[in-house]
């Protein structure tokens, strides 16, 4: 993809999304893991450096090593991802479902409102020992959509049954933009 992933779009090159950007790239994310819970696929590694962007800004998944089909029991505990992005019954080798990428979902949204690497302050591990812990979750901007806030929050509960799917995630996600479109064309 030629404008390459967004991890090095906004760490290495410092690049940064505006809103209706940021929606767009996060609806065409959470389009494409929809279609892959749908499939049984649970990715297992959803970071931003495994988000590719097109030319015309058009965000696509990658990285497909770690994927793995969820059979009929859904039962998975092999600690795989990246421990920044993981979910905690991941990195705390419990049973866990296609939810542990919801939560990895809501760890990207958040990078890509702040630019900042998850738990940046620690190191990989002391992240990973906090988000299990301590239910440490990075904290969200005061200036965020309230929508937005509230779906990250639901995003990384600690219950993987309280997170939504990625079906209610693009619903909210497309209102938020919808709002976002309105909001702007007001004050045009």
């Amino acid at each position: 993809m030629p404008k390459g992933n967004l991890y090095d779009f906004m760490h290495k090159r410092k690049g940064v999304f505006k809103l209706q950007s940021l929606l767009r790239a996060a609806i065409d994310v959470s389009m494409g893991m929809e279609y892959l819970h749908q499939n049984n696929i649970v990715h297992r590694d959803l970071k931003t450096a495994n988000l590719l962007m097109g030319e015309d800004g058009v965000v696509k998944i990658a990285d497909f090593g770690v994927a793995k089909v969820q059979t009929q029991s859904g039962v998975m505990t092999a600690e795989t991802g990246t421990y920044r992005w993981m979910a905690p019954e991941v990195i705390g080798h419990k049973p866990y479902d296609h939810k542990a990428d919801v939560f990895s979902f809501g760890i990207v949204i958040w990078e890509l409102l702040t630019g900042e690497l998850p738990y940046s302050s620690l190191t990989p591990l002391q992240a990973a020992i906090g988000v299990v812990q301590k239910g440490l979750r990075p904290a969200i901007p005061k200036h965020v959509h309230s929508n937005l806030a509230d779906l990250l929050e639901r995003c990384w509960h600690l219950d993987p049954t309280l997170r939504p799917n990625f079906s209610e995630v693009s619903g909210v996600l497309q209102q938020i933009a919808k709002e976002v479109v309105e909001v702007d064309s007001c004050q045009n």
